[in-house]
This record gives C-alpha cells, structure tokens and sequence, in this order.
C-alpha cells in the first residue's frame, strides 16, 4: 500500500501541471547562496568602475571567501535600438559578463575584453566559471536615468511594472564553451552546490545594474541627480529571457532532479512529523500566505493564462486562510493543512501552501539546501533479466507505456539542437523537416517503443540476462540503462509526454527556474518567458542575519 501511495506522489509531483507550477523556496540557490556568502563572511569590492559618462566600458568586483577570490568582470558598450535581442541569435548584448577564479590582471582583462563580448564565439578557458550577457530594459533603464538626473525618485509602480534595469539573456556555466565543468568546479572552488556560482554572477550584476543608471544619471546631471531610493532599489531584480535551452536539462539530469525534490518533499516530511503549531507561528504563516496574495497581485503579464492563476490563486490562498483561521490551532497541524489544500484548492495555491510552512522551519530546511548536488552516473546492471526489466517498466514507467503512441498528436513535436547556435528546438514532426536529427528526449515514447519491441519477441528472450539481450540489441543499451538506474529515484522523470501536440514546454523551464529562486514569471509563449532573480533581497552592503531571508514573493510594501 506505501509504495503504491509513495508511487502515486511521484507520479503526481512530476506531471508538467505540477512541475509548471512550482514556487521559489528557502531550498531554492538563491536563497542558500546568500545565507552561505553571510555565514561565511564573504567580501565584494568594486574595484574598478571605468565607464565613460555614458556608461559604456568596463568594471570589475571582486568577491573575497575564506577559501579563495574572485572576480566579476563587465563589459557594457553601445548598441543600437534595433541590435537589441532576447534571443539566443542576438549576436550583441548592452552588457556581458565572465566569473572567473581569483583576480585579474590588465593582461586578463585584455584577453576578456577580446573574447567575453562574444559570448558563445569567444575563446573561454577553465579559469572562467560563468559567462553572461544582458540587454537594458528599454521601457525602464532611460526613465530611471532621467529621473535620478532630475534629482526625482522613479515611482515604485513603474519600477513593478517592469521589475529590473538589465535583463539576461544566458547565464552561462558547468563546462559550457569551454568553461570550468562542474564537476571540478565543486572541488577547487566555494561553489559546491548546484549554479551557486551563476546566483553569485546575476546577484553582482543586479549590482552593477544599479551602480550603472546611478553613474549615467550623475554624468548626465551632476548637479542634481541623486541616487535610487534604498525600497526602490531593493525591490529592483535582476531580469531574465529563459527559452528551450533549460528544458532538456532536466531530462539529461534525472538523478540531480530527483535529488531537488527529494530534499524538498524530506523537509515537508520532517515538518509534517510536527503534531503542535504555537499560535505565534500559525500567525506568521498567515502573514506569508497573506505577503504571497500581494505579490501574485502585483505581478505583472500580458499572459491570459498566467493572469488567471495567479487570480485562481489569491482566491485560494484566502479560502485556506478563512478555513483556518476560525479553528483553534489545537484542532489542525500542518499535515491537515496540507491535506487541505491537496483537496479544495489550485496547483499554484498548494505548493505557496508548502513553501511557505518550510519558510517558518529554518533549522530543518536550511541544511538540506546545502546538499542539492549528487553524481549523475547511469549503469546497467548486466546480471539482471530481461522479465525484471520488463517489470521495472510496469512499475515505474506505466505512464508512458499506456500513452497510444500511433495518435500522431501523441509524437507531433521533436526536439533537435540548433546548429547555429548549439540550443535546442522544437519542431513539428509532420509540418517541418529535421525530424532525422531528433534528440533523445521523448523519455516516454522511447520506453514504450522498447517494451513494445520486447512483448513482440520469442517469449524466450524473457529468461535472457541483460548483457545477453544487449549483445542482440545493443541500440536499446541507453534506456535500459536509464530503466535500471532510474528505478530507486522516483521524482527522476517527467511523467508526461514532452512530444505531445498540446504539451507546453514553459513548465519544465517555471520547475527549474523555480529551484534557481526566479520570481514574477511572466511567459511570452509556451516555449520562453522572463523572469526576475534577486528581486527584493538586500544588496551586499545591507545584507545581514535579519533580512538575508525575508525577501521571498517581494511586494512594493514589504521593504
């Protein structure tokens, strides 16, 4: 009974329904990278600013740890209004960016300025652990120049509306281009868990945002400008362009996506375990359900569906609040409140349900959070048989076996990879050509397509060991692998067909980008959105024991 219940919980967190509509927490690298740079007592230092009085050149920052230095080098140069492109074909950027280990010298930086600009066609070695470019907000970045050169505040309401001054378009790391990989990257720096050095990098660069339309402002009216409002600014992020390319990652990492959830759901578990809610706490955690309503009501997206969530879940927020609320706190524990929510209210609602009890048990989940990273090593067990394998499939993978793969809306898209710019792409099966260079990605109809093949062979092959059927088969050696590796790490695949006509990629990209700490999603189509890092949390120089975290779903009054 356990395990089908533990299975059926599985199956349920990864669907694309639930995976898209996943929040940030105090797990996510955001957060944990912020509380390890105080706990730490890391240093950032501007150490050179040299930009001209329109703010184009370079700066550098330095980030000082017990264990060793790095540094954040910026390029900003002019573009012109019609070079300025979100998508992963642009091939200039307002700004761009490389963390690299330790200082640099005037030689490194001449090399950097050669190559960093050019982000995927520049030359990058393992000294670099993160590449990055990003484009001005064109409704934003001017109107805050002029107004602090006016000696005026920009109003919080347009600030909201936009939500950042730069926004990228890749934030680049783990061996990409050349850079370091991180497998050694874990091992000879700070950044021991997963892109805690890419949340360092947009994290400065949310700096720099700032520092630049200050220093614009100033040169363009040094009599009277003045600097951002400390609300304001703080409740600037930094933006992002997410498409396709993060989509795959999630197929190619299974063991490291189980890994997330699995500390998640172990957090909410230890909590569940807790029979008492002291009346002071059930009235912050009012006051959190209370701080997220105010957010989703300030998000700002043309997206219909988006603004009907986010509606759905200010609803259903304050359906659990009044329940609730009119019970004394020894009639209900979190498990009830929970169950509740799994019962009466939206997806959306459910998990700000969750995210915010873990909010209020630092002492549980804040160590979790500093072991989110696992080897991601498939094998295959030879000695085992093709009956268990064939058993292995109708347990974990009855999902995809039970989808009616002849329906050609069932396998109507494909993914490939670019090769102009090395990203993946969705294509259309029937409609477009390209179908031959597919990547192996539709986990599902390649698991049906194996166990089809099976239960259409001598039922003799049964009884063959899988070393034997692979020496016959040696083409199904990858997913075999996957099949065994996979069956004790039950949040390792999407349970849903990713090929499917009506599939909409976005929710992988809202799981992941929900792990990184993303907030205000604002999707643009089914296949990419922008978001905001950072938003809310304090700058460098404010950071400290008592605000490192209390920035989660950030509102205009909550500063």
């Amino acid at each position: 009974m356990l395990q089908k219940l533990t299975k059926s919980m599985s199956r349920d967190l990864m669907t694309l329904k639930r995976m898209g509509s996943r929040y940030p927490s105090r797990l996510s690298f955001s957060r944990s990278m912020l509380r390890t740079m105080l706990k730490e007592q890391w240093q950032i230092s501007r150490m050179k600013f040299n930009l001209d009085h329109q703010g184009y050149g370079n700066a550098i920052y330095e980030v000082s740890t017990p264990k060793q230095s790095y540094s954040l080098i910026c390029f900003s140069k002019h573009i012109d209004d019609n070079e300025r492109n979100d998508r992963v074909i642009a091939e200039t950027w307002d700004t761009a960016y490389a963390l690299v280990i330790g200082k640099i010298s005037n030689d490194y930086v001449e090399r950097l300025e050669k190559n960093i600009p050019l982000q995927e066609s520049g030359r990058n070695t393992s000294k670099e652990l993160v590449l990055s470019r990003a484009n001005k907000s064109v409704r934003l970045f001017e109107k805050v120049v002029e107004c602090l050169a006016n000696g005026v505040q920009p109003n919080i309401k347009e600030i909201n509306n936009v939500g950042y001054l730069l926004r990228t378009t890749a934030v680049y790391g783990s061996g990409k281009f050349g850079l370091s990989d991180f497998m050694r990257t874990k091992t000879v720096t700070n950044f021991n868990q997963p892109f805690r050095a890419e949340m360092l990098s947009l994290y400065i660069i949310r700096e720099f945002s700032i520092q630049l339309v200050e220093h614009i402002a100033y040169h363009r009216n040094p009599q009277r400008a003045v600097k951002l409002d400390k609300k304001i600014k703080q409740h600037l992020g930094i933006g992002n362009a997410t498409g396709l390319g993060m989509a795959p990652f999630i197929i190619k990492h299974p063991k490291l996506i189980h890994k997330w959830i699995d500390q998640f759901e172990n957090t909410l578990n230890k909590i569940k375990k807790i029979t008492f809610i002291e009346k002071d706490k059930f009235e912050t955690y009012v006051s959190l359900l209370q701080k997220a309503q105010i957010y989703l009501s300030e998000v700002i997206t043309n997206d219909e569906l988006q603004k009907e969530r986010n509606n759905q879940a200010i609803k259903n927020l304050k359906k659990i609040i009044n329940h609730f609320k009119n019970m004394s706190v020894n009639e209900f524990n979190w498990l009830d409140i929970i169950n509740f929510a799994e019962n009466n209210v939206c997806f959306d609602a459910q998990e700000i349900i969750k995210v915010q009890i873990i909010e209020l048990y630092p002492d549980i989940a804040d160590p979790l959070a500093e072991n989110m990273s696992i080897s991601d090593d498939q094998f295959i067990i030879t000695e085992s048989t093709v009956d268990e394998l064939i058993s292995l499939i109708e347990q974990n993978y009855d999902w995809a076996i039970n989808i009616n793969f002849n329906d050609t809306n069932k396998t109507y898209l494909f993914w490939y990879v670019s090769e102009e710019k090395l990203e993946p792409r969705l294509g259309e099966r029937y409609n477009e050509p390209g179908a031959e260079l597919e990547q192996p990605l539709g986990i599902g109809k390649i698991v049906y397509d194996l166990y089809q093949f099976i239960k259409s062979l001598d039922k003799k092959t049964l009884g063959l060991t899988i070393a034997e059927f692979l020496l016959l088969y040696p083409e199904y050696r990858g997913i075999v692998r996957r099949i065994q590796t996979l069956s004790n790490f039950e949040y390792g695949e999407v349970k849903d067909n990713i090929l499917s006509k009506d599939v909409l990629p976005i929710n992988m990209l809202r799981f992941k980008l929900s792990f990184f700490g993303a907030s205000r999603f604002d999707p643009k189509s089914d296949r990419w959105l922008r978001i905001s890092f950072f938003a809310g949390a304090p700058y460098f120089a404010d950071l400290n024991k008592d605000n490192v975290d209390k920035w989660g779903f950030a509102t205009m009054n909550s500063y």
